[in-house]
């Protein structure tokens, strides 16, 4: 079973980078792939340099949201204010299914928010904006051999190697290792150009190329080799490859774990400082706390492991900013009230 569920992880993996991003992702996915290239030539002598690159353009990438996230704890922060208001209205019209009553108490609210400037949009806009990064992510690690130019070098290397073996050999020992995970088209088309080469290659396994290295010229098998370790130790951060499925097996459940962890924490803290007196809030609230994390647990496990890094990054960086936000505005509202007892 669990042999089961891996290759199943690995099929689902494999099918979803074989398509091209979209015009949203696919411009989104182009820069973040060379922010990591940039970010990777300089810190590239570093052991795990591809993992520090994703943790650094992490927290490039959220600091630059930094505005975003001081906007929408401002309008939270708003909304707790005006909560006794809201409280009130829904009490003035109760239970009520008649839709014109169901319409005034809208109508009601909407004043409300108007008059504390609340936008009740605000607080879904990083979530706009963090998920086409979080999808323009998967699919750079996916490709990463696309998008990030270091990493592609070190594909194209090994890609050349085997081409130069000939087309009969692509044939009989590589295209039956990697036809279950790409297209027919591309496993006969592999010739054709680098970039086929490379995306066929990107799904073999550590026993795949033992076969492979086994089938090429001798002269050639310690120089494959070599540039197999290469691509292995661009690829690896503390023993996860980054663009392979971190799976649910030491060390790669470690990422799952830790993604659920830090999800649920930094949701748990931010309805703690924002609670909210509709019950019916609060219950989608309580769902959504658990849910959530529980879901991005589980797809951590068939994403690419540097994904689930960038998750777990993301969370930990927003359990800070939410920290240190709240804390400025607390004090802000502090000083305000303060200034206003002063004044009257």
């Amino acid at each position: 079973m669990t042999q089961l569920f891996l290759q199943d992880s690995v099929t689902f993996m494999n099918q979803m980078i074989q398509n091209p991003p979209g015009a949203i992702v696919g411009p989104i996915s182009v820069v973040l792939g060379a922010i990591i290239d940039f970010i990777y030539g300089i810190v590239s002598s570093v052991p795990g340099a591809l993992g520090i690159s994703i943790i650094i353009m992490t927290i490039i990438v959220r600091t630059a949201l930094l505005p975003t996230a001081f906007k929408m704890q401002r309008n939270m922060m708003k909304t707790r204010a005006m909560q006794p208001e809201m409280a009130k209205i829904r009490e003035k019209y109760g239970n009520s299914k008649d839709p014109e009553m169901r319409r005034k108490m809208s109508a009601e609210m909407q004043a409300l928010q108007s008059r504390h400037g609340v936008n009740m949009l605000a607080s879904c806009l990083p979530m706009l904006i963090t998920w086409p990064l979080f999808i323009a992510l998967f699919q750079v690690l996916g490709q990463a051999f696309m998008f990030v130019g270091s990493i592609g070098e070190a594909y194209s290397a090994i890609s050349h190697i085997l081409m130069a073996e000939g087309s009969q050999f692509l044939s009989d020992v590589v295209g039956p290792l990697v036809q279950p995970y790409v297209p027919v088209n591309m496993v006969f088309d592999m010739t054709a150009s680098v970039e086929n080469m490379n995306r066929a290659i990107h799904v073999l396994s550590p026993e795949n190329w033992d076969i492979i290295v086994s089938q090429v010229a001798v002269e050639q098998q310690a120089n494959l080799r070599g540039l197999l370790d290469q691509k292995g130790s661009i690829l690896t951060f503390f023993g996860l490859n980054l663009v392979a499925p971190a799976g649910y097996l030491w060390p790669g459940i470690i990422l799952p774990v830790l993604s659920a962890g830090t999800m649920f924490l930094s949701q748990f803290l931010m309805m703690r400082s924002n609670p909210s007196t509709d019950p019916q809030q609060q219950n989608i609230q309580r769902v959504t706390m658990i849910l959530f994390p529980i879901m991005f647990g589980f797809f951590t496990i068939q994403a690419a492991a540097g994904v689930g890094l960038y998750w777990v990054m993301l969370n930990v960086y927003m359990i800070v900013q939410h920290y240190f936000i709240n804390r400025y505005y607390v004090k802000k509202d502090a000083e305000n009230q303060a200034d206003g007892k002063a004044k009257a």
